[in-house]
């Protein structure tokens, strides 16, 4: 019928070009207008120039105008056909916000326990993937957590959180839940370069706070953190290094014995390539992909050696900057070597873990195969778990929680974050100048 009648259909496009581009809607990276006029933001300005000059009349449009407080009953009565007309606008009303100030004096560590027997109320920041399938599964139907509120951009994202894991309440703006004195703690799972703004917000605002790696993406913003830290006296924070918490390295270090001498750690990250698109891949907004990754890596080194790196240095293969090898060295003489590789194939294990001496050798397999190599005999080490992978982040988020309901210390100390950041910034420029780096106290901070 369309061809007999030569009809030609053309479709109106919501918005323009630009839209779902997250290089021109969230990093503001405009069209040149020689190549594309009419982009997303310009075709909303020459609508509301349009409106502005009388040339566009919205108000035939307008059935009627309802203050917001109505809206329950609006939704009512359009559902049941009481309610008809073209368009029913809203009519918002901005509410007196309470003013949040910081409830640390300057110099002091709040640690606030929660009241014996009562639910520690936890509100979550970011519901993407890793949170949705690596956390909230954890803390979901929990007699010891209440999931209080979950902020994420688009109300339908909270919504769906809320149908899925039962969280009482929720925000796509995040002043209420910080102004919330009910809720003492915040998960924070959002993208990378969001981490370090979000974590000085909720420190200031007094609560506890675990963010998902990595703490910052650039130096700048780690000064930040510290800066929020040593104003708000609040250092009750935590980075989702869960490495160290994984029951199979947990066991491999308890048979692994004290260290009395100096020990050589090996670890291979099969990190492979990204998907092409990947948020990931940003570089200039994300940071790199160690800095985005490799925390884990060297967190779980300085666990093992129960001290932090003093000085780095680092190699990248071949064309790729985030195929490299990096070496750190620690107070005792103890040096480890970790390999974050992109160009290994992806049925190799993702993650090795070595470590030599003390006449013994530890060695972990991607969490799934664990020995210790002692007198001449290889001892299997077992986690006590069922099968599977566990890379420790319910035992993470444990000991997070714990640390809430005491007050007591977080599982990491600050400085110990503090100084695994600055060996992931390190890196890069220990490659560019092939020379090692000193960080931290050795560093004459």
């Amino acid at each position: 019928s369309y061809y007999d009648k030569e009809l030609e259909v053309r479709l109106s496009r919501s918005y323009g070009p630009g839209r779902y581009d997250p290089s021109y809607e969230e990093q503001g990276v405009d069209y040149p207008i020689g190549y594309v006029r009419w982009t997303e933001r310009r075709n909303l300005g020459a609508f509301l120039d349009l409106v502005a000059e009388g040339r566009v009349d919205l108000v035939p449009l307008i059935s009627e105008v309802f203050d917001f407080d109505q809206a329950v009953e609006v939704y009512d009565r359009l559902h049941d056909g009481s309610l008809g007309g073209i368009g029913n606008v809203f009519r918002y009303q901005a509410p007196d916000l309470p003013q949040r100030e910081v409830r640390n004096p300057a110099g002091t560590t709040k640690r606030s326990a929660v009241a014996a027997g009562d639910l520690v109320r936890l509100g979550v920041i970011g519901c993407g993937n890793y949170a949705s399938t690596m956390l909230l599964p954890h803390l979901k139907g929990r007699d010891d957590v209440e999931l209080a509120t979950v902020v994420t951009r688009s109300a339908l994202s909270a919504a769906t959180a809320a149908r899925k894991f039962g969280f009482s309440t929720t925000a796509t703006d995040l002043d209420g839940l910080l102004a919330d004195e009910r809720i003492p703690a915040v998960l924070i799972a959002t993208r990378h370069e969001s981490h370090a703004a979000l974590v000085v917000r909720a420190l200031e605002a007094g609560k506890a706070v675990l963010v998902e790696k990595p703490l910052a993406v650039d130096r700048a913003q780690l000064d930040s953190v510290a800066a929020a830290v040593a104003a708000s006296g609040n250092d009750r924070l935590m980075v989702g290094y869960n490495r160290r918490f994984a029951p199979m390295l947990g066991a491999l270090r308890s048979n692994f014995g004290p260290l009395h001498h100096p020990v050589v750690v090996d670890y291979t990250v099969n990190a492979g390539r990204l998907e092409p698109g990947s948020w990931y891949g940003d570089s200039e907004l994300q940071g790199s992909r160690f800095v985005g990754e490799g925390g884990h890596f060297v967190d779980t080194v300085s666990w093992w050696l129960g001290a932090d790196p003093v000085e780095v240095s680092a190699t990248v293969v071949g064309d790729d900057p985030d195929n490299l090898v990096c070496r750190l060295r620690y107070p005792d003489g103890s040096v480890a070597t970790i390999s974050y590789l992109t160009e290994g194939d992806p049925g190799y294990p993702k993650e090795t873990f070595t470590v030599v001496g003390e006449g013994r050798v530890a060695r972990m397999s991607n969490f799934r195969r664990a020995g210790l190599y002692r007198g001449g005999r290889r001892n299997r080490i077992r986690s006590g778990l069922p099968g599977g992978v566990d890379k420790g982040q319910r035992r993470q988020l444990d000991s997070f929680i714990e640390a809430v309901r005491r007050g007591s210390p977080m599982p990491i100390p600050f400085e110990s974050l503090h100084r695994t950041s600055e060996a992931t910034f390190s890196v890069a420029a220990a490659a560019l100048s092939g020379r090692g780096i000193a960080i931290g106290s050795a560093a004459g901070n």
